[in-house]
């Protein structure tokens, strides 16, 4: 019933913790600097960058999975980031799906 009562005020705070997520970052690297990529908490690319060694013609294959995983990574982190920024105002209850809040 509190949450019911008061969805109004966790809408409002939703928007507040997207507002916030969009500042927080999580950089990822891959291959000891050969590829890294810097993402914020709403899982929007902000930055890459390729090392040196990433453009030997027989780096290639090794340099595709490397950005895949990196994409991956940043993607679960950023996520976790949500997942503990959300935990934090519902004190750990989770929410219905709420269309357009991510």
């Amino acid at each position: 019933m509190f949450l019911v009562n008061n969805m109004g005020a966790i809408i409002t705070e939703m928007h507040k913790i997207q507002q916030e997520l969009s500042k927080k970052t999580v950089e990822i690297s891959e291959g000891e600097g050969v590829f890294s990529i810097v993402m914020n908490g709403r899982q929007e690319v902000l930055g890459v960058k390729f090392g040196p060694e990433a453009f030997k013609p027989d780096n290639i294959d090794a340099l595709e999975l490397m950005v895949a995983s990196a994409f991956n990574r940043a993607i679960d982190e950023s996520r976790q980031m949500l997942k503990n920024e959300v935990t934090k105002l519902t004190g750990g209850m989770s929410l219905p799906n709420m269309p357009d809040l991510f």
